[in-house]
């Protein structure tokens, strides 16, 4: 089971597909399953059903909710309820059943180990034991039908006798039939029990929210795990970036052996959506396993695109020099950039659209050129290392202390080649200014950002395209734990787990009640220590909190955005005091107790404080209770001052709006403590040199009219989630003599709001491919008459023509428009569709395959590709 909060769409997307192909491969198609069974995730998300419906699911079983919500549900009757999982988009919804009890058997219902009874009257009590529970849970249901779970976690390892005693229970309980008893038993699936339900024809309440936060007692909120491990979150986004680089070049440079070493990453990239696996719910062993397996598929990658740059990168036979990756720029250490005098670039662009890409390289020297495509010159600057990098010990000892930054200017799903080397006239490091009493800033042609003189915090940003000013603090501070309590072992309430109140560990965020965070201070000192570089290409600010939390607040020239890179550790271990370390905005922005996050990554969902969709909620956590997952971006609107405020995120992190005007981001965390939910370990990474893990990550800053906010931040955030891949390559005269450094697998950019999704070969036949277009804007994210966008796929790529095109689900398991699906109604009287079908989709599409995309709209599409012919003079995209 992917989890629901933490994962990205497009990784919950590949995760199913690969799955679906080997039970396509294994069983055919009968045995695909149009099920959820999401019965242990610690909460649930709307978008993760919408993808679901989107795949052809009828339906989705939960375990886990809320028990505020959970009660309330009993009591009225509405266990099961008609999800709608794009209300404002694509409008599709999908029935959603909960458990009455979790997933476990009934404690009369387990044989684990023990044979079933031979005693007629013990078979008997059992059997009245079940028609009593059937009886009672009936009555929190409205069709005449009770799904009972059988087994559990570690259950069926005496599968004889489980099967002998369900036997033995179904019978009796049937036998009882003769004295009255309306309960009749039998062996089912979620399929049969879906399809016995709908034939009733039972109307059901709708909701359009989702099941976050999560808690099984008071006080204990299961928000945590939104950021929990914090470095693996970050890792399963680069493997999935590289994973997706990976697919797209051996399609361009039409690989046809590479197969099993892209499966490498595919696979351990789709294990790392487990519920257990990237929310960091598991023990440090397991955690090192974990980033073992994408460590291996990133080197199996790494060959692949090698691989491909071969044939792209020259247009002769001859082999060029090996591909070098620096899967540690994160933190200024690049081997080959640190000692070559000369070398080549080469960024891959995998979006559809021209994007510009700032990079930094970290060198020996202080003194270089850059040269891009066609001996364009580039303007490069010199910055050096900030102190917090080189205290960090991963990097050991090494010689560079400066980056020099480039702007890499790409072509639509393609890469360009830049040049390197040094050069003693070139470009030296820019001043440095430390703050004193006048008013510091940074500025550029759309952002200026002011500085607090006396707290070194920052005070104003201002967007000059727009004339817009907002007051902004933004600091980080550190929540302490509560104490937590001692289990009672006879305690079996909260989800069997016990009500004891909690302590912060790998699940819970459990702050001390009653206390505020703790503002980040260095020692003897009131205010944050500030100095600034500024130069052509970037401006940074350097704000030092304290001896283990620094940022750099980085303002690109031409950047719409500000970039605030943080680094957070390693937390410390004295007094083994669980901290839990936050970035908060606080603005003057009136947001009425409204802010808003993404879910995995696509639609947006409002969020009230303190507020439930669908009950009354009794605030017993201010703080972890109104913690929800931002896998992709939080923001603040101002509605009167038609202003929004948007942070992106580069990995899963809890946020919240615990203030008017204010919204915080967890950043990372220590606990010395186990929750007691199941990990049987604290959440305690050590890091390689013992002392406490070091974690370095983004943020970036959008500042904009409500109007406007939406079609700027999504093509950011396409960025941030996948930014281009960058390799290196030294000189090899004349075999590099003549690289092509240019290229673009596009004859066309896409237009402005579609993302070219998924580009991979199908399994067995490279010249079959599965292609998905997205548009990544919702509705009123941009002008009326651009909301929607048409793709003409026939000519589309530079290297090949689309010859035939098959439209299927999301999953790429079904042909579209064989797929149907039950029909719901609802107590407000709608009834829910039965196809996938969009006004054009057909099975088979004629050229020029002309698809039509509407907001958040995913087409997925098989393809046969053929030689490269000239389009028509008026074809386009």
């Amino acid at each position: 089971m992917s989890d629901s909060a933490t994962t990205y769409y497009d990784d919950i997307i590949d995760q199913h597909t690969l799955g679906f192909q080997w039970i396509q491969k294994e069983f055919g198609e009968c045995a695909m399953s149009n099920i959820g069974w999401h019965i242990d995730q610690f909460g649930h998300s709307r978008e993760h059903s919408s993808l679901f419906a989107q795949m052809g699911f009828d339906a989705i079983f939960l375990g886990r909710i809320d028990f505020q919500d959970h009660t309330r549900r009993l009591k009225s009757r509405d266990m099961e309820t008609v999800w709608v999982t794009s209300p404002q988009n694509l409008g599709n919804s999908l029935f959603t059943s909960v458990l009455y009890d979790g997933y476990f058997s009934p404690a009369n219902l387990r044989w684990e180990g023990l044979p079933p009874s031979s005693s007629k009257r013990i078979r008997k009590m059992e059997a009245k034991a079940l028609i009593n529970l059937a009886v009672k849970w009936a009555e929190s249901y409205k069709s005449s039908h009770i799904l009972i779970p059988v087994g559990g976690d570690f259950a069926f390892r005496s599968a004889a006798y489980w099967y002998e005693g369900l036997d033995q229970l179904i019978a009796t309980v049937n036998a009882e039939q003769k004295f009255g008893s309306v309960v009749h038993a039998l062996y089912s699936t979620p399929s049969c029990y879906i399809n016995s339900v709908n034939k009733e024809g039972v109307k059901f309440s709708r909701m359009s929210g989702d099941f976050f936060p999560y808690s099984t007692i008071p006080n204990t909120f299961w928000t945590g795990f939104f950021t929990s491990r914090p470095g693996l979150k970050r890792h399963v986004k680069t493997a999935s970036s590289l994973l997706q680089t990976c697919k797209m070049l051996t399609v361009l440079a039409r690989l046809t052996q590479v197969s099993r070493d892209i499966a490498v990453l595919k696979k351990a990239v789709a294990l790392l959506q487990h519920h257990d696996a990237i929310t960091g719910t598991e023990k440090q062993h397991v955690t090192d396993d974990y980033n073992k397996m994408l460590s291996e598929g990133e080197r199996a990658c790494q060959y692949v695109v090698n691989t491909a740059y071969q044939k792209l990168l020259t247009e002769k036979t001859r082999k060029l020099p090996t591909q070098h990756f620096c899967n540690r720029l994160n933190i200024s250490v690049c081997q080959i950039t640190e000692t070559a005098d000369k070398l080549f670039v080469t960024v891959f662009n995998p979006l559809g659209q021209p994007v510009s890409h700032w990079l930094r390289l970290p060198m020996a020297v202080q003194h270089y050129i850059v040269t891009g495509p066609k001996s364009q010159a580039t303007e490069a600057q010199i910055v050096p290392f900030t102190e917090s990098t080189l205290r960090i010990p991963e990097r050991g000892v090494r010689k560079p202390r400066v980056d020099v930054v480039f702007e890499a200017i790409l072509p639509p799903f393609g890469f360009a080649v830049y040049k390197i080397e040094t050069d003693k006239d070139a470009t030296l490091i820019p001043p440095r200014e430390d703050i004193g009493t006048g008013r510091y800033y940074i500025t550029n042609q759309f952002l200026s950002l002011t500085i607090d003189p006396r707290t070194g915090l920052t005070q104003t940003l201002r967007n000059k395209e727009i004339g817009v000013d907002i007051k902004l603090e933004q600091r980080y501070l550190y929540y302490l734990s509560s104490a937590g309590q001692v289990r009672d072992p006879n305690d079996h309430t909260g989800g069997f787990l016990g009500s004891h109140k909690r302590s912060s560990g790998a699940y819970a965020f459990v702050p001390r009640e009653f206390t505020r965070p703790v503002p980040l201070k260095r020692p003897n000192s009131k205010g944050v220590k500030v100095n600034t570089y500024k130069g052509p290409n970037v401006q940074e600010i350097r704000q030092e909190f304290s001896p283990w939390v620094s940022q750099v607040i980085r303002l690109y020239d031409g950047a719409p955005y500000l970039e605030l890179e943080w680094t957070v550790g390693p937390i410390p271990e004295n007094m083994q005091e669980t901290k839990e370390v936050i970035s908060r905005f606080t603005t003057d922005l009136d947001t009425n107790g409204m802010f808003f996050t993404d879910s995995n990554g696509r639609e947006t969902i409002p969020r009230r404080r303190d507020h439930r969709e669908t009950w009354s909620l009794n605030v017993t956590s201010p703080v972890s209770g109104n913690y929800y997952p931002v896998t992709a971006r939080m923001f603040l609107k101002d509605e009167e001052r038609n202003i929004q405020l948007t942070v992106l995120t580069d990995r899963c992190q809890g946020g919240g709006s615990l203030n008017d005007g204010q919204m915080e981001l967890m950043v990372h965390r220590r606990t010395f403590k186990d929750d007691d939910l199941g990990v049987e370990e604290p959440l305690n990474e050590r890091g390689v040199d013992g002392r406490g893990l070091i974690i370095r990550g983004k943020h970036y800053v959008f500042l904009n009219s409500i109007d406007n906010a939406g079609r700027e931040y999504r093509a950011q955030g396409l960025l941030v989630h996948h930014p281009p891949t960058v390799s290196f390559m030294q000189p090899n005269p004349p075999t590099t003599n003549h690289l092509v450094t240019s290229f673009s697998g596009l004859r066309n950019p896409l237009p402005f709001n579609v993302h070219l999704l998924t580009l991979d070969q199908t399994p067995g036949d490279p010249d079959t491919l599965i292609l998905r277009l997205e548009n990544f804007l919702e509705v009123k994210e941009a002008d009326e008459d651009e909301e929607e966008a048409i793709v003409n796929l026939q000519y589309l790529f530079s290297k090949f023509d689309i010859t035939t095109v098959r439209e299927l689900s999301l999953g790429g398991n079904h042909n579209i428009t064989r797929v149907r699906r039950l029909v719901w109604n609802t107590t407000d009287g709608v009834t829910t569709g039965n196809t996938l079908e969009s006004d054009d989709s057909r099975d088979v599409h004629s050229p020029p395959f002309s698809i039509l995309l509407r907001p958040m709209e995913i087409r997925t599409f098989r393809v046969t590709t053929g030689p490269l012919t000239d389009p028509p003079s008026d074809n386009g995209v």
